[in-house]
């Protein structure tokens, strides 16, 4: 009798426990604390017209009282390249910044009215004739003027800018318009002016143009960066230039493209007037933008209050992403500071201190950079 007990005891022990196990794993429903709120797949793009009847597309993500930062994207990108940026979108809102990042004429949906020699605005309509006069020195000019109407209807004042690579131009044309208004400038292996060579509207070179951005996986391939170390950036690179080149139909068209790359040959914006302090991020190693760019762009600004030069010997065309944490750093306004990696946290130190740190193992950027690795399939 004993024993029945005792086994008895233990059978309902045993049941209580595999109660306990199916509960854990499987909880009541009506007691699930549950999400409200869609979660975040996307910023939306919102439309803007601006007193030229140019219609913009642009990305607002922070809140109003936050900093606000331009961001303006690299060669035949359309506004959603701003998505490349948001692997640090946690830190983004850790550090109050609002990025606003506008899509440049004929990218993604905004439609090809360029400027021409007097700067009036081409309708998209009014033909190939029309669209062959545009100027690209007077269609870099709207671009801007279109970026601070805007920044103006949403009140803003004060802004920092970031140019990314062929995004160099454009953002030196913004500050120069801006004047005070600019809090900050940044460049990320940014170009100030290329060579001479080919330029919109040639057929030639259109015709080389397209072939460029014809296939997304080819014009945007950034594997074997340290981009292509973010998971999922990559794909979401090939999205972007499907956005870029085919979102409104317009089956890979390359004005867009052949006048982000004339404008690249122009003589860069006179931005000696500027006293905003400015930041520099290049890579020694890299193939498309050299150091000689970003001289240009430190000798040009011959009035800003600071310069600050951040140069990383082992970087290719990707510094713009391997750092973008100590971007957003200097645009929240800790020019001084290094954000850095150690014993399994991200912490912000003075500037003078990172070697002391570097010698014991810290890293430079968030955490995740230091078992980041390329995607395995």
């Amino acid at each position: 009798m004993k024993r029945l007990c005792v086994a008895f005891c233990l059978a309902t022990v045993f049941a209580l426990l595999l109660a306990t196990s199916a509960s854990a794993a499987r909880p009541n429903p009506t007691k699930m604390k549950l999400p409200k709120n869609f979660s975040h797949i996307g910023a939306p793009v919102h439309s803007f017209t601006t007193a030229s009847g140019h219609v913009v597309h642009y990305v607002d993500q922070g809140k109003k009282s936050w900093r606000t930062l331009v961001l303006v994207g690299g060669g035949g990108t359309g506004v959603r390249a701003f998505e490349l940026t948001e692997f640090t979108r946690a830190l983004r809102n850790k550090l109050n910044i609002r990025v606003v990042c506008v899509e440049r004429n004929g990218l993604g949906m905004t439609k090809f009215e360029p400027a021409d020699t007097s700067g009036e605005m081409i309708p998209h309509d009014a033909g190939d004739d029309a669209l062959a006069l545009a100027d690209p020195v007077k269609t870099r000019e709207m671009y801007a003027e279109n970026v601070i109407e805007l920044l103006d209807h949403l009140g803003i004042n004060r802004f920092s800018v970031l140019g990314i690579s062929a995004g160099g131009p454009y953002t030196g044309e913004i500050v120069r318009q801006a004047g005070a208004r600019v809090r900050s400038v940044h460049f990320a292996v940014a170009v100030n002016q290329r060579a001479a060579g080919a330029q919109y509207p040639d057929p030639a070179y259109l015709a080389n143009r397209r072939n460029a951005i014809i296939n997304p996986m080819v014009w945007w391939d950034m594997t074997g960066t340290t981009a292509d170390m973010i998971p999922g950036w990559q794909e979401r690179a090939y999205e972007e230039a499907s956005w870029s080149a085919f979102v409104r139909g317009q089956d890979a068209d390359p004005h867009a493209v052949a006048m982000d790359y004339t404008i690249l040959q122009m003589t860069a914006p006179d931005v000696s007037m500027v006293t905003a302090p400015v930041f520099t991020y290049y890579g020694a190693k890299d193939p498309s933008v050299p150091y000689a760019e970003r001289d240009k762009w430190v000798a040009a600004f011959t009035s800003s209050r600071k310069i600050t030069q951040r140069n990383y010997p082992d970087r290719v065309h990707d510094v713009q992403y391997r750092h973008y944490d100590q971007i957003l750093l200097d645009v929240a306004g800790y020019g001084d500071y290094r954000i850095i990696g150690f014993k399994g946290q991200t912490r912000v130190i003075p500037q003078a201190k990172w070697p002391s740190f570097r010698k014991r193992g810290a890293i430079l950027g968030i955490w995740a950079w230091k078992n980041a690795k390329p995607p395995v399939d």
